[in-house]
């Protein structure tokens, strides 16, 4: 019985240390594929470019991903939950709903506009990250349900919201905006969601916080807080 034990334990280790080095290269070439695409532009890079800047074997790399486009998408997920991760810990203290959907809209938006690299990332990529819907669901579910927001359903108004980001976002890529742009944006939201526009105003008149947990940049410019 203590030899069946034994084997049962190493082969938990083993499998242990074989996910984790799984994950750890899978990390490397994400992030080897995001300085890639940062220098190359979204449409030229090849398979073999991001193969070259991993370091890695082609089977290796087959192991993990066959397309460019299933990079693109891992690298912008990536790219969208270490931001939401960012904007997480400035809004940690904010109880009010609202207060929560707006800042987090304004900082989302202002760092679109530091970073523009970034921004083309997530506009091109169909799919949100997982941090991002959740915290997105969680105060929308909130914010109907202390009586500030009223709309048909989660589902709509997630589309929303995320739709007319998106739609900002594009515009951000081919043109510098102000922050009297995506202030309007946010409020655009707010009141399509149900928010009285006299509520939103005052919401919007809160200064937006500096975000102080470092966030992984595609581009070459040092975004700076939304101004």
């Amino acid at each position: 019985m203590k030899k069946s034990s034994g084997r049962t334990s190493d082969v938990g280790y083993r499998t242990r240390v074989g996910l984790e080095r799984r994950t750890r290269t899978k990390s490397r070439i994400v992030a080897a594929a995001l300085r890639v695409f940062a220098a190359k532009g979204m449409d030229t890079p090849v398979i073999d470019d991001f193969i070259r800047e991993a370091g890695v074997a082609h089977g290796t790399f087959y192991n993990y991903f066959t397309r460019t486009e299933q990079l693109l998408l891992a690298v912008s997920r990536s790219l969208e939950d270490d931001l939401m991760l960012a904007i997480e810990a400035e809004m940690s203290e904010l109880r009010d709903p609202v207060v929560r959907l707006a800042t987090g809209v304004r900082l989302w938006l202002g760092w679109a506009r530091a970073d523009p690299v970034w921004c083309a990332f997530i506009v091109k990529s169909r799919f949100r990250g997982a941090l991002v819907e959740q915290q997105l669901r969680m105060d929308l579910k909130n914010g109907r349900k202390s009586g500030a927001l009223n709309f048909a359903s989660i589902e709509a108004a997630r589309d929303l919201v995320v739709g007319t980001i998106l739609e900002a976002m594009s515009r951000i890529m081919t043109a510098p905006v102000s922050k009297a742009y995506t202030d309007g944006v946010a409020r655009s939201i707010l009141t399509g969601l149900g928010l009285e526009a006299t509520q939103a105003d005052r919401v919007l008149k809160a200064r937006v916080p500096r975000l102080r947990r470092p966030v992984q940049k595609a581009g070459v410019k040092e975004p700076s807080s939304p101004r």
